[in-house]
């Protein structure tokens, strides 16, 4: 469909833009704050913290939040829906795991499609029927496919390396005396790199909102979701700037996007 095109040109050229920014942002502000020594510091030292992270993050998260890997024989009909849907988006199957809890959440993480495993609350079993389950699904679904735990990482990376680099620059400012520009940059620099961060998390969002769309061809089943996951605190307006500071849209506007989608 003409509309799922679009969405997914305009969500994908989006995030790799701010990526790109971030990245731009990151090591500028990495070298002029701490020079050769900053960059190699900030920057080496985080990618080995993170990589490290990356790589065993989907073991790391099912024990830190002990959710409980399904076994073969549990919950067959949760099983049966995520291979269907990895089925209709062409990927590998992840492993799923349940988190005992009353929130209703899901969420994805792996270092690749082959090493993926999605995490669902037993709240939101408990809340959600089939069709809506689905959508839900699929979103994590679209996280995986698209590799967003990299372009998280990414990101992670490159704001933490350039506020190591900017310590790095602050201690060295106690031998000597920085320069207002170096004193400005110090100031906004790490602002700006979680900003970018943030608006490229929301983006993602965005995109596996589209991705869950395509794979199980049923927008309105995520909005109805999303309404239903949705805190009652949720429908407030938020202010713009703490709107910027936020790691997803809020509800109201990704279910206006899906209703948008489903009427295309």
């Amino acid at each position: 469909m003409r509309w799922e095109r679009r969405v997914r040109h305009t969500t994908t050229g989006g995030a790799t833009l701010l990526l790109l920014a971030l990245i731009v942002l990151c090591a500028v502000a990495a070298f002029l704050c701490g020079g050769s020594t900053g960059l190699v510091v900030g920057l080496g030292g985080v990618v080995i913290l993170n990589g490290a992270a990356y790589w065993c993050g989907d073991r790391v998260v099912r024990a830190v939040t002990r959710a409980r890997p399904l076994g073969s024989g549990d919950a067959p009909w949760l099983r049966a829906l995520v291979i269907e849907l990895a089925g209709q988006a062409r990927m590998p199957v992840p492993r799923i795991a349940v988190l005992d809890t009353p929130i209703p959440d899901a969420l994805s993480t792996g270092r690749d499609p082959n090493h993926a495993t999605i995490l669902v609350t037993t709240g939101l079993l408990a809340r959600l029927d089939t069709r809506t389950l689905r959508g839900v699904l699929a979103h994590e679904l679209a996280h995986i496919k698209g590799r967003d735990t990299l372009r998280g990482a990414v990101a992670m990376t490159l704001v933490l390396g350039s506020a190591v680099a900017v310590v790095v620059e602050q201690v060295t400012a106690l031998v000597g005396r920085p320069d207002a520009d170096t004193l400005a940059l110090l100031l906004v620099a790490p602002l700006a790199a979680l900003l970018l961060q943030r608006a490229l998390a929301r983006a993602r969002e965005y995109a596996a909102d589209a991705g869950s769309a395509r794979v199980c061809h049923d927008a309105p089943a995520l909005a109805a979701a999303l309404r239903l996951m949705a805190s009652p605190r949720g429908g407030h307006r938020t202010g713009r700037v703490r709107a910027l500071f936020r790691t997803h849209p809020p509800p109201a506007a990704r279910i206006a996007r899906l209703r948008g989608k489903s009427s295309a």
